[in-house]
């Protein structure tokens, strides 16, 4: 099993010139162990989220380009195991802190948005075991995972491979989804696990039906499994004690985040939840590019 993390160092703008810079060494954009040497910055912001081709929401590639600020801001690429694999969530994640450990660099702040809030705040809290302080923790529509989160993020996936699927292995999947999210006793974990091993067999029949190259299969399959992994592995760790003293920034849509908590278990359910709140209009798919929520990070990192 490799668990070896990768981190992604995200463009950001630089006010004087206009021009967009990546930290860094030059021309080395990704880090993993052995390759953070000679680093420019002093500080790191981490960020939280997975990024896959296609997604409707924004991400942190979309709010870090227009941040005019000194630290470099990294990005996880999560290791690429398979739903079910035995380990647990705090395994998982920790095992993203090598590369950060080894570049010397401060930790500045941790960011998460959605579920990848789960895991900013598992990692602030290796962080501030590895450099004796703590960074802010700031988190965009902080939400834990679910049944429901790995039912409706594998439908977004399945919209994206809906071009070379027949109507036969539609309704194959979804006859799968269903039957395992009414069973009873379902977990996270093996929900995930199950929707993996059912579509992987549907969806390698639909690469060869279409003559799409097995090398690219595969390498979509590792990416469809490291999603399945990542959402399934935050239902093993418990963010409240790190929310209670992060800073939450909220859209206005009703079913995501703080909002869904209260929808759910009333106005007052995400009282206490976090340390503070911003509110925004945007809603959940547009949070991380809004020009209020850019200033507002802008300002809480300038601290």
């Amino acid at each position: 099993m490799n668990l070896a993390a990768t981190w992604q160092t995200l463009p950001k703008i630089d006010a004087k010139t206009g021009t967009t810079t990546v930290g860094g060494p030059a021309g080395r954009t990704v880090y993993g162990t052995g390759e953070a040497a000679g680093l420019v910055a002093k500080e790191v912001v981490l960020c939280a989220d997975f990024t896959v081709t296609g997604r409707p929401e924004a991400s942190f590639p979309d709010l870090v380009a227009r941040l005019d600020l000194d630290p470099d801001f990294w990005h996880i690429i999560p290791p690429s195991i398979e739903p079910g694999t035995d380990i647990n969530g705090a395994e998982y994640v920790r095992s993203w802190l090598a590369p950060v450990r080894e570049s010397g660099l401060r930790v500045k702040a941790v960011m998460g948005y959605c579920v990848g809030a789960v895991y900013a705040a598992e990692l602030a809290e290796a962080v501030a075991e590895l450099q004796g302080d703590k960074p802010q923790l700031i988190v965009f529509d902080p939400e834990q995972t679910s049944l429901d989160t790995i039912r409706y993020q594998f439908g977004n996936v399945l919209g994206i491979l809906s071009s070379i699927l027949n109507d036969e292995d539609i309704a194959e999947t979804k006859e799968a989804v269903d039957r395992f999210y009414e069973t009873e006793g379902m977990t996270v974990g093996r929900y995930a696990s199950e929707l993996y091993e059912t579509f992987r067999g549907i969806g390698r029949r639909a690469f060869l039906r279409a003559g799409l190259d097995p090398e690219y299969g595969e390498e979509m399959w590792g990416a469809f499994s490291s999603f399945l992994s990542y959402l399934s592995f935050a239902d093993q760790l418990d963010p409240a004690p790190g929310w209670q003293r992060a800073t939450a920034l909220s859209s206005s849509s009703p079913l995501n985040g703080l909002n869904r908590l209260r929808g759910t278990a009333g106005e007052h359910a995400a009282d206490g939840v976090v340390a503070s709140e911003f509110a925004f209009t945007e809603g959940h798919d547009e949070l991380l590019r809004s020009d209020e929520v850019i200033h507002t990070v802008a300002e809480l990192l300038r601290k």
